[in-house]
This record gives C-alpha cells, sequence and structure tokens, in this order.
C-alpha cells in the first residue's frame, strides 16, 4: 500500500512538473470580469450600436447623418454624452453608410437655431436641422444610468418625415468613470 502511495505522489511531482502554471488571469477571464472601461471598450460598444442601427435601412436615401451631443434623463448634454457622441461619430465613419457633418458644424446650426442638445426634436427643428447641416437624419441618444449598468439608447430620425429610422441600445459598465463624467454637465 505504502507502495501504491509513493507511485501517486511521483507520478502527481512528475505531471506537475511538466505544466506551466501562469499566475494571472486569462485574458478571457480578465475580460468578463474587467472592474473598470477602458477607451477599446467604449469604442466596441458604439460600433456595436451602430451596427445596429444601421441595419435595414436601405430603403431610407440617407446620405449625411448629424450626430447629437447623448443627453442624460435631465434632458442635458454630460461630458459622457460629449465623448460617446465622439465615439459614434468614429463607429459611423469606420462603417461608411453615411457621412457625418462636423462637430463644429452640428454646434453651429444649434447656435444658430437657438436649440440645445436633445434627445427629442420636434418636427420643424428636426427639418431646420436637416436644412442648415444638409443632412437627411439626425442621430439623438440618451443615457440611462439604472444603478447596475447604463443603457444608452439612440434614435436615428429622418429630418422630412420626423420618423424614427432605426433605434438601438446597448448596456455600458457602470464604472465610477463613467458615473463621474455623467454626473458632470
Amino acid at each position: 500500500m505504502n507502495a501504491m502511495k509513493m507511485m501517486c505522489w511521483v507520478s502527481l511531482l512528475l505531471f506537475l512538473t511538466a505544466c506551466e502554471v501562469k499566475m494571472g488571469p486569462s485574458e478571457y477571464w480578465s475580460k468578463i470580469f474587467r472592474t473598470q472601461s477602458d477607451s477599446s471598450y467604449y469604442k466596441e460598444k458604439m460600433e456595436s450600436l451602430i451596427e445596429a442601427v444601421s441595419k435595414n435601412i436601405t430603403d431610407y436615401e440617407i446620405n449625411k447623418v448629424a450626430v447629437m451631443d447623448l443627453t442624460d434623463e435631465m434632458g442635458e448634454a454630460p461630458i459622457l454624452g460629449e465623448y460617446l457622441a465622439s465615439r459614434i461619430i468614429e463607429a459611423v465613419t469606420n462603417v461608411k453608410v453615411f457621412r457625418v457633418a462636423q462637430k463644429g458644424e452640428v454646434n453651429q446650426a444649434l447656435i444658430q437655431l437657438n436649440l440645445k442638445p436633445s434627445y427629442v426634436y420636434s418636427k420643424g427643428e428636426l427639418a431646420s436641422l436637416g436644412k442648415v447641416l444638409n443632412s437627411q437624419a439626425v442621430l439623438t441618444g440618451k443615457i440611462t444610468d439604472l444603478g447596475t449598468n447604463l443603457d444608452v439608447h439612440v434614435a436615428l430620425t429622418d429630418v422630412a418625415t420626423g420618423e424614427v429610422i432605426s433605434s438601438a441600445t446597448e448596456n455600458l459598465n457602470r464604472t465610477k468613470f463613467a458615473v463621474e463624467m455623467l454626473r458632470h454637465h
């Protein structure tokens, strides 16, 4: 019996010496249990959002889109809304489905029309934005803090009809960084 135990221990030691032990989490687990989000995380999330929005819109003749800063529950554009809007612009230009109105041009149009970034515009405001920006659609968005995560909802609206052409939602990790950016305007 002692010989059998000894053989088991020797076999176990030989097996363990041939194995490499990694003392850190694998890439797979680090993605799942990521405690803080980096810029590539937001980039991937916004690309996924734009892919969802741009599906099945070929029936509409959209050449140029104006992207508004995303707003919070109070209707204000927080720093996170500005940041995500820039990531959305980057994603739209990478997908190359539409052209995008330049951010300065959008800001100038909002000042000219005495408007501010919003999730909801009236049909008249949409028509005015479309005319000033020479765009066929406006992409608006809203960030909602659900306590466990942040929901980012965007809607692509036809400026001529006021009809929502497409919309999509993406969930973001609720990190200290994201919440801080959401609270500052």
